[in-house]
């Protein structure tokens, strides 16, 4: 997926020069040509980096910088000082306020990239140390929680299932039963989904047709598919080599995929699945042309606990990424909203892959 990077910048020409240059290198670039307009583009466009000019209207880099580092899904957020002010105590005002790096103007386009670069770089390695201690903390609740749970919501359900059964139709008593009944029944499968988690922790890894596994896990969500008047449309590689997988991880990871492609088109669409060969890589993409996830979620999807469901504990795709990057793979997300997203992941062909 490409990195994105606002240039804030009051001089078109400066804009112009960088836009140029970052998009030479992949990059995706945005621009705001004042204070109050950065601040209103990092929050629609959530970019991955900010190269952000001192001397500007209404409200000056420094203001801006202070606004966004007193936000906390903005404190991480990269940000390039970019002046024409060559005094020390200026480029020291904003490293306090929290820039991580400070560019004189004329600048020096080769530098400027170069530190493009390492800021996205160290960025990539933190939010991966960040992820590895969260999954690492999911590991070490999952059995716990999952035993001090299990029997007292078995013991409930089996005792609301009695008093079910035993009062009249109709009566108030009646309806408080089939309450407790099916709210005992949403925290059995909730327990489930948490247990999965601890399934997933000890793979066993086998040479599998991926192609054969995708098409196992879209049978397995078929007759959800039909209900969401969902179109499918497959195009799988015939030459994609075996990988070795947990094929019944890698399943409930395509499975996971499609049903919350499915959820994204309430009205109907179409899904596409695809499988390729990129260099020693295999690649599965799983698209759908729903409504998109805001981007200000977004960076938030993979973590544990974390879902925009009225229910359930939030850990589909905190396991999804678990389970790829115990095959050595990784997944990436692009999305527009009200078009849709593409999940993409890869896994490695080599045959020495083992579980992390």
């Amino acid at each position: 997926m490409k990195k994105k990077i606002l240039i804030a910048d009051d001089n078109p020409d400066n804009v112009e020069l960088l836009r140029k240059r970052l998009n030479s290198q992949g990059y995706d670039t945005v621009a705001a040509f004042d204070g109050e307009e950065a601040l209103q583009v990092v929050m629609k466009e959530n970019p991955d980096l900010l190269i952000l000019d001192i001397m500007m209207p209404k409200l000056d880099g420094y203001e801006v910088l202070r606004h966004l580092k007193q936000q906390e899904e903005y404190r991480n957020l990269p940000v390039i000082m970019l002046t024409a002010k060559k005094e020390i105590p200026d480029k020291l005002k904003g490293l306090d306020i929290g820039a991580d790096d400070y560019v004189t103007k004329p600048f020096n386009p080769q530098e400027l990239l170069a530190r493009v670069r390492s800021l996205l770089s160290l960025r990539e390695e933190q939010e991966r140390k960040a992820q590895d201690e969260r999954l690492t903390a999911l590991d070490q609740m999952v059995e716990g929680v999952a035993h001090e749970i299990r029997n007292p919501v078995t013991a409930i359900g089996g005792f609301a299932r009695r008093l079910y059964e035993r009062l009249p139709t109709g009566t108030p008593e009646k309806q408080y039963a089939e309450v407790i009944l099916n709210e005992s029944r949403r925290l059995e499968q909730m327990v489930k989904q948490i247990v999965e988690a601890t399934v997933i922790s000890i793979p066993s890894l086998r040479k599998r047709d991926i192609n054969e596994v995708i098409t196992e896990a879209l049978a397995a969500c078929q007759e959800k598919l039909d209900e969401s008047r969902v179109h499918t449309r497959l195009d799988l590689d015939p030459n994609l080599p075996p990988l070795i997988m947990d094929a019944g991880n890698l399943r409930r990871v395509i499975a996971h995929l499609i049903s919350n492609a499915i959820n994204a088109m309430p009205e109907g669409g179409s899904l596409t699945i695809t499988s390729s060969r990129r260099n020693h890589y295999g690649q599965i993409q799983v698209a759908d042309t729903g409504v998109g996830i805001p981007p200000k979620i977004l960076p938030h999807i993979f973590d544990p606990f974390f879902t925009t469901k009225s229910s359930g504990p939030g850990l589909g795709l905190a396991m999804v990424h678990k389970i790829i990057k115990q095959h050595g793979g990784q997944i990436s997300v692009e999305t527009e909203l009200s078009k849709g997203t593409m999940f993409t992941i890869v896994l490695p062909l080599k045959e020495d892959v083992a579980a992390t």
